[in-house]
C-alpha cells in the first residue's frame, strides 16, 4: 500500500502496515520535471493521504495544497494533522486556506495516535471488503 505523507517527517506508527511513505523532499525523482506531476501520480497510487499543516505550510502558498486537491479528485481519505496551529487559527485566516481543509476533520498534532488508529481502521475495512 502506498500512503502519501506531505510535509511529514517520518512514517512512525505505520511500519507494520506495509506502507510506503512518500515525501517530496526525499523521494522526488531527480529526472522528474514537475513536483506537481510526481505528487499527482503518488496520490493516484495511494489509498490514503496524511497532510501536516503548520504555520510554515500556510506561509508557503498555494503549491502546498496540491495534495489535498488530488486526494479529493481521486476520492481518497485524507487525514489532516495541525502542528503548532489550532483549527480556530486556521479558520480565522480567511485567505489562503482551501475550503477542503476547512470542511474536513483536522486533528491536533498531540492526537497523532488517533490518526494512526483511524487509518488502521480504514485499511482493515478496505482489506475486509476486498476479501
Amino acid at each position: 500500500m502506498r500512503l502519501v505523507c506531505y510535509n511529514t517527517p517520518s512514517s512512525r506508527g505505520f511500519a507494520d502496515l506495509n506502507v510506503t511513505v512518500w515525501t517530496y523532499e526525499r523521494d522526488q525523482k531527480r529526472d522528474e520535471r514537475s513536483i506537481g506531476k510526481s505528487l499527482k501520480e503518488r496520490v493516484r497510487e495511494s489509498r490514503a493521504t496524511i497532510f501536516l499543516v503548520s504555520p510554515s505550510t500556510l506561509k508557503a502558498g498555494a503549491a502546498q495544497w496540491m495534495e489535498l486537491a488530488y486526494a479529493d479528485a481521486f476520492n481518497l481519505p485524507t487525514f489532516v494533522i495541525l502542528h503548532r496551529l489550532t483549527f480556530d487559527e486556521l479558520r480565522n485566516r480567511r485567505r489562503g486556506v482551501p475550503p477542503l481543509l476547512l470542511d474536513g476533520q483536522c486533528n491536533p498534532s498531540a492526537e497523532w495516535r488517533s490518526v494512526v488508529r483511524a487509518l488502521r481502521s480504514r485499511i482493515a475495512a478496505d482489506d475486509g471488503a476486498k476479501a
